[in-house]
């Protein structure tokens, strides 16, 4: 898959999510291969997902370096899914993937995707 490609059914993925009622997207193209994608996206019940990728288009496909998906309401944060090398999930068998919950704490996750995490929103909304 290309970078545009990836980029374009990124887009496709938020505008098709039907508990999302506004977006925005930033797409900062250092090179050919290398893109920083950041936005928020508005959910139907007044969250927002504020997120971000770091990717390069490889031979193989693309390879996201850096990612977090911060699900808050107002200055609450609901849930965050990132990779960032935080001390406190190093212990974590998923390191350096993890989720932090509203009280904290962290626990151990698989690399997520945008839609796994709008996914996961959207299952929150319906209970």
């Amino acid at each position: 898959m290309s970078i545009d490609d990836y980029i374009a059914q990124f887009a496709s993925i938020i505008s098709a999510c039907p508990i999302v009622t506004s977006y925005t997207l930033h797409v900062d193209r250092k090179t050919q291969e290398i893109a920083f994608l950041s936005g928020r996206i508005d959910v139907r019940d007044s969250s927002s997902l504020d997120l971000k990728e770091f990717i390069e288009e490889r031979e193989r496909g693309i390879e996201k370096y850096k990612y977090a998906y911060n699900h808050r309401k107002g200055s609450e944060t609901l849930f965050r899914y990132d990779n960032a090398p935080d001390p406190r999930a190093k212990g974590l068998p998923s390191f350096p993937h993890h989720k932090h919950l509203p009280s904290g704490e962290l626990i151990a996750s698989d690399r997520v995707t945008l839609a796994d995490v709008l996914a996961e929103i959207e299952r929150i909304q319906v209970n």
